[in-house]
């Protein structure tokens, strides 16, 4: 099928948390080690890219471009009255060297921001929310 990266958007957003405990389910029960797919960050705009405003908040997911789908990503653990849009990466940024994502490491578990977005750890964001903590 081949690699892809995608933004997850929900809308409304409110519905964003039933994503991250979706994920976090899904984590807990050891989906991701044999999916395809698994959402790697939480990404919060801070400036508008394309429809999406400023405030959204969305899943950057990687893998296999097959599990691309609610089902594929959350492994059947999401029940959410929202619209759920799978938007390919490519068609948001130019690339790495896109400077939407200059000093953003979307591999490390601390966050990183610029004036474009704020990257969380999808593991450690479900952390948060598990817990309670204000973001």
């Amino acid at each position: 099928m081949g690699y892809q990266e995608s933004w997850l958007y929900v809308k409304p957003q409110r519905y964003f948390d039933k994503l991250i405990r979706a994920y976090d389910k899904a984590e807990q029960s050891g989906y991701y080690r044999v999916a395809g797919a698994e959402p790697r960050s939480v990404v919060v705009l801070k400036k508008p890219f394309g429809d999406l405003p400023a405030g959204t908040r969305l899943l950057w997911v990687c893998g296999d471009r097959g599990f691309h789908s609610a089902g594929g990503v959350f492994g059947g653990n999401l029940h959410c009255g929202g619209r759920l849009q799978v938007i390919p990466i490519e068609s948001v940024l130019d690339g790495p060297t896109d400077r939407r994502i200059d000093g953003i490491d979307l591999d490390g578990p601390a966050p990183s921001e610029n004036e474009y977005m704020k990257r969380y750890s999808a593991a450690n964001y479900a952390h948060r929310l598990r817990v309670g903590q204000e973001r």
